[in-house]
């Protein structure tokens, strides 16, 4: 099965084409806006550097949010768009999920849940919590940093937990048994891996139009009416 995985939800545009578990070509850029400008050229780069032609494909993943508003409006759009045109299947991913499964579980530890944590700004994070094996936990949420920490402590009880995304160290620590994930290299994962984006779609008997995931209102509002003007616009 050859399968797109892509994000623009958060603070990168990322793109990856798998097949059959194997990764033919991915790419990633950090940017804060201009998802929509980049996306397209992504996505022809790594089809071009795979060398399979965008009718071979089966499956495509996207990044539903919680996220950036914007973002995750340019990644849908996109990967309906896609739908439509080649009448491939569409999976929707969270942000959360995605981020939980871009953890090596090579490196947790017995018994120990993730929980994906992304700084949501305006003093808030969205976060979830998920086992090893992928299920969830605890539902996405957004909160402050201190509701945050009560509402995981509440859901996983016991268990240790292993804190993950650009939100981690906000949360940190939830308790003795908590930690920060780091990969290989010892960084911390704040951006999601689009080849997980491809696993999870892969694996997901979900198809069809997913829906975005808005957790909170966008910050963009309507203007208000001019006290200029009069109420019939004159």
């Amino acid at each position: 099965m050859l399968i797109l995985g892509l994000d623009t939800a958060l603070q990168h545009c990322s793109v990856a084409l798998v097949r059959d578990g194997e990764v033919l070509a991915a790419v990633s850029e950090g940017m804060a806006r201009g998802h929509a400008e980049r996306l397209a050229p992504m996505v022809g780069e790594v089809f071009r550097a795979a060398g399979v032609s965008m009718r071979a494909l089966d499956r495509l993943g996207v990044v539903v949010g919680p996220g950036g508003f914007t973002g995750v409006r340019v990644g849908l759009a996109f990967a309906r768009g896609a739908g439509v045109a080649s009448g491939i299947d569409v999976v929707g991913v969270t942000s959360l999920e995605a981020l939980a499964a871009g953890v090596d579980v090579k490196t947790v530890h017995t018994d120990e849940v993730i929980a994906p944590i992304v700084d949501a700004r305006r003093g808030e994070v969205y976060g979830g919590v998920y086992r090893q094996d992928g299920a969830s936990v605890l539902a996405p949420f957004v909160a402050t940093p201190d509701i945050a920490r009560d509402e995981i402590a509440a859901a996983v009880g016991a268990a240790p937990v292993l804190l993950t995304g650009s939100g981690a160290g906000l949360l940190a620590p939830i308790s003795s048994g908590a930690r920060i994930y780091r990969d290989h290299a010892g960084a911390e994962l704040h951006h999601i891996d689009p080849v997980s984006i491809a696993s999870l779609a892969a694996a997901s008997s979900e198809t069809g139009r997913p829906a975005p995931l808005y957790l909170r209102a966008p910050d963009a509002k309507p203007p208000k009416p001019s006290p200029l003007k009069a109420p019939d616009g004159s």
